[in-house]
């Protein structure tokens, strides 16, 4: 639904951390944003109201990166080439995160 740049702008925007200016300015760039890929506010809004609640998704989605290029962001939310290459190739990640990204790359199976 969102790209990964309309992502990053809505969290700042929305975060209560952040400096009025710093997010009244992410909250402008997400609307360009959006209004140059075409979206419409009906989507938007359609998406939204359609969407799981949060208690609907499971907790090893809502998990956060603890590191690298997507530090802080939902393992839903991150690209699974990024993750894939997480697995591939980071030998020091603890066993729940590794689990957790397995199971947003191939699903919830059992082994």
């Amino acid at each position: 639904m969102l790209t990964d740049i309309e992502n990053k702008l809505l969290r700042l925007a929305l975060d209560k951390g952040a400096y009025s200016g710093e997010a009244d300015s992410a909250a402008i760039m997400f609307i360009r944003k959006l209004r140059e890929r075409g979206a419409s506010a009906d989507e938007l809004i359609n998406k939204l109201d359609s969407s799981k609640s949060i208690q609907d998704i499971p907790k090893y989605k809502l998990r956060a990166m603890p590191f690298g290029k997507y530090k802080g962001e939902l393992l839903m939310y991150i690209p699974e080439d990024y993750l894939e290459w997480v697995l591939d190739n980071c030998y020091d990640i603890t066993d729940g995160l590794r689990c957790a990204i397995e199971k947003v790359v191939y699903g919830d199976v059992e082994y």
